[in-house]
């Protein structure tokens, strides 16, 4: 076992608490500040997330699986959720045609611009959310965050 040197543990795990709560502090702001942004288009979070992905995926839209896959959710989640886009004439789900037992799911006419329009909002206020800190601290942060997710992984 590892021994610590007198008073670093301590400094240690206080700034590793420091860091864990200012990052649950930002995680709840940014949630709070999203929710409001997303609403003034009548979206959320999760529904913003599933129309960019189909957008980005272009006419052939995607199987349901591959949609839960790339939210990160499970099939149960994006099946409401995207029973709710439907209701709201923002998708469809069609058949697939290579197997009939999964469902297709397309962005409609409405979903197409309405992801146009606020796209260059969206990315504005992205920047305007980030633009307390210059080039060079946004760089700094990715590299720290990534290297955050990384050790997480070893968990």
């Amino acid at each position: 076992m590892k021994k610590i040197k007198e008073g670093q543990g301590t400094q240690d795990g206080y700034l590793a608490n420091q860091a864990l709560y200012e990052l649950t502090l930002l995680n709840n702001a940014l949630e709070d500040i999203f929710e409001v942004h997303f609403a003034r288009y009548g979206l959320s979070g999760p529904k913003f997330n599933a129309l960019i992905h189909l957008y980005m995926t272009g006419d052939h839209g995607l199987i349901q699986s591959e949609l839960s896959k790339k939210m990160l959710v499970s099939r149960a989640n994006i099946t409401g959720l995207i029973d709710r886009l439907e209701k709201e004439n923002l998708v469809v789900r069609s058949n697939d045609p290579s197997d009939k037992r999964v469902f297709r799911v397309c962005l409609t006419n409405r979903a197409c611009a309405l992801i146009q329009a606020f796209l260059p909002v969206h990315n504005n206020y992205m920047k305007y959310v980030m633009s307390s800190l210059d080039i060079h601290e946004k760089e700094v942060l990715i590299s720290l965050l990534r290297k955050l997710n990384k050790g997480l992984n070893s968990i």
